[in-house]
C-alpha cells in the first residue's frame, strides 16, 4: 500500500535524462470543473438547472435556455480567495492567494413565434468559468520524520552521485558550464558529491547531504483558469416542454512554479562548504477543446419541473506544455552560488475529458421562489491520454494509472430561493463525492456552501454571491519511501457580482 501511496502522491520531480512527460494527474486537471458563472447560480451551488432562466445553465442543462421569454445580457466580475494549510513532520505553514477574473458574459436573444405551440426560440452566446488554478502553497519542516527515525534529501533523491561515476575530478572540474557532464560537473562544483577516496581507477562519488539534518522548504505557486466560450440554443414548447443544446469551446491556460529549498541546520555537522541546495520546476500549459452538450426539462404541473442533460467529452487536440528545470546551490561563504538550467523536450499530446449525465428537479412556489435539486454523474474512469502531431507516445501507462487510480463521482447539490421582490435571498450546498481510488489514499471529495442576495426590477437586476469552498489534498515533496507525507487543507473563497439586463 505505501508503495501505491508515494508513487500517486509524489509531485512531479523528474532526472533531467528522462525529460518531461504528461500523466494522468494532467487528465485529471483538465478534466475537473469547478463552476462559478453568474452570481445567481454561484449563490445556489449551481443548483439552478431545473429552474433554468440563467445563463449558466448553458453549461449544466441548456434546456433551461427554453425559460426565457426576454432578451437578457449578463456581466459577472469575480474575486477569488484561496488559502493553504500545510503541515509536514509536525510544522504547520499557510499560503493564500487573491484572483480578480471574469466569470460570466453572455447573452440571450429569446425570439417569440406565433401562431404555433412553440411559443419561444433562444439563442444564446458567451463565456463561463469552469475552474480556477490560482493557489500558493508553503510547506516547511525538518527533513527528519515525526518519530526521528530517518532523513532523507532531494540531493539524495536525484543521486547527483551516479551523474559523476567514472569521471575523474579534472574532468568534471574543467567542464565549463557543465556542458560535457552536466548535473555531475555542476554537484562536483557545488560541494554536493565528493570522490571515495583512495580509488582512482573507477572514480566513484558519494552524496554529501546523506543523512545531514536539513530545514526543507517547498513554495508552490499555480495560476491559470479554464474557461468556456458557447453557443447555444433553446426553445419553448407550450410551456411544458423545454429543450436545449450547447456547441462548447473550452480552453484553459496553466502554469506552475516550484521551489524546493534544503538547508543545512548545523554547518558545523558537514565538511562541505554548501549551506543550501534549491531545486525549481516551471510548467506552463495550454489547450482548447470541443464538446457538446443536449438536454430537456419537462414541466407537467405548475409547481414541478425537472429534466436532465448529458456532455459528450471535451477533446483538446493539441495541448502544448513548456517546461523548466533548474538546480542551484549556494555557498556558505560569501553567497556564491552554482546554477545548473535544463529544458526538457515537451511534445504536445491530446486529451479525452469524462462525460457528464446531469439530472435537476425543481419545485416551483410560483412568483415566492423555488427550491432545486440537482445530481450529476461523471466517470473519471473514462479520461485518456493520447499523442498529437509527430509524438507517437502511447501513454499506455498512463491510461492504465487513470483506471486504476481514478473512479466514477457523484454531485449532489441543492440550492433555494426565495422571492421578497424586488429582493431575492439564495443558498445553496454541494457535495462532491472522492475521484480517486482507495488504493491512493487520497480524499478529493469537497462540500460547498454558498449564499447570495439579488435585486431585480423590470429592465435591470444586479445578483451578489458568497462561495465557500473546502478540500484536503495529500502529497510527498518528493517519491521517497521515507519521505513524510503532507496533509493540506485547501480554503477557497468566491464573491461574485453580476449586471445584468433585461429586454
Amino acid at each position: 500500500m505505501k508503495k501505491y501511496n508515494i508513487a500517486f502522491l509524489g509531485i512531479l520531480l523528474l532526472f533531467i535524462v528522462k525529460g518531461y512527460s504528461q500523466n494522468e494527474m494532467d487528465a485529471f486537471r483538465y478534466s475537473q470543473l469547478i463552476p462559478t458563472g453568474t452570481a445567481r447560480a454561484s449563490a445556489l451551488s449551481g443548483s439552478i438547472g431545473g429552474f433554468g432562466a440563467d445563463f449558466t445553465t448553458v453549461n449544466t442543462n441548456p434546456a433551461g435556455l427554453g425559460v426565457y421569454k426576454r432578451t437578457e445580457f449578463t456581466f459577472t466580475p469575480s474575486i477569488y480567495y484561496s488559502k493553504t494549510n500545510s503541515l509536514y513532520n509536525g510544522i504547520n505553514a499557510y499560503d493564500f492567494k487573491y484572483n480578480f477574473n471574469i466569470s460570466n458574459v453572455g447573452a440571450v436573444f429569446a425570439i417569440p413565434l406565433k401562431n404555433s405551440e412553440w411559443k419561444y426560440l433562444q439563442i444564446a452566446t458567451g463565456l463561463n468559468r469552469l475552474n480556477n488554478f490560482h493557489n500558493n502553497y508553503l510547506v516547511e519542516g525538518p527533513n527528519t520524520n515525526i518519530k526521528g527515525t530517518s532523513t532523507t534529501s532531494l540531493s539524495e533523491y536525484f543521486d547527483f552521485a551516479q551523474y559523476a561515476d567514472g569521471i575523474s575530478e579534472s574532468d568534471l572540474f574543467n567542464d565549463d558550464d557543465f556542458y560535457n557532464f552536466g548535473l555531475g560537473s555542476w554537484a562536483y562544483m557545488s560541494w554536493l558529491i565528493d570522490p571515495v577516496i583512495g580509488d582512482t581507477i573507477n572514480y566513484p562519488y558519494v552524496n554529501n547531504l546523506t543523512g545531514v539534518e536539513l530545514n526543507q522548504q517547498k513554495v508552490m505557486e499555480t495560476r491559470g483558469a479554464m474557461n468556456e466560450y458557447v453557443f447555444s440554443m433553446g426553445a419553448n414548447y407550450d410551456d411544458k416542454l423545454y429543450i436545449g443544446a450547447t456547441l462548447g469551446i473550452p480552453f484553459f491556460n496553466y502554469s506552475a512554479d516550484y521551489i524546493l529549498t534544503e538547508t543545512v541546520k548545523n554547518q558545523s555537522d558537514t565538511n562541505i562548504n554548501v549551506n543550501s541546495f534549491e531545486y525549481t520546476e516551471s510548467l506552463d500549459a495550454n489547450g482548447t477543446g470541443i464538446n457538446f452538450k443536449v438536454g430537456f426539462l419537462y414541466q407537467p404541473v405548475s409547481f414541478l419541473r425537472f429534466g436532465a442533460a448529458i456532455h459528450t467529452p471535451s477533446y483538446f487536440a493539441s495541448v502544448r506544455e513548456n517546461f523548466n528545470q533548474t538546480f542551484t546551490a549556494y555557498y556558505d561563504d560569501d553567497n556564491k552560488s552554482e546554477r545548473f538550467e535544463t529544458n526538457p523536450p515537451s511534445y504536445p499530446y491530446s486529451i479525452t475529458t469524462p462525460y457528464h449525465v446531469i439530472g435537476d428537479m425543481a419545485f416551483i412556489f410560483g412568483k415566492y421562489g423555488f427550491i432545486n435539486l440537482n445530481y450529476q454523474f461523471t466517470d473519471y474512469t473514462t479520461m485518456q491520454l493520447s499523442s498529437a502531431g509527430s509524438n507517437r507516445y502511447s501513454f499506455v501507462n498512463e491510461n492504465n494509472n487513470i483506471r486504476k487510480y481514478y473512479q466514477a463521482v457523484h454531485k449532489l447539490a441543492i440550492g433555494a430561493e426565495v422571492n421578497l421582490s424586488p429582493v431575492s435571498i439564495r443558498l445553496g450546498y454541494a457535495y462532491n463525492s472522492n475521484p480517486y481510488r482507495s488504493i491512493t489514499d487520497k480524499d478529493g471529495s469537497f462540500h460547498m456552501i454558498s449564499g447570495g442576495i439579488g435585486i431585480r426590477t423590470d429592465h435591470f437586476f444586479t445578483d451578489f454571491a458568497y462561495v465557500y469552498r473546502l478540500y484536503n489534498e495529500k502529497s510527498v515533496l518528493y517519491n521517497d519511501p521515507n519521505v513524510s507525507v503532507t496533509n493540506t487543507k485547501i480554503f477557497n473563497q468566491y464573491i461574485l457580482l453580476t449586471f445584468g439586463v433585461k429586454i
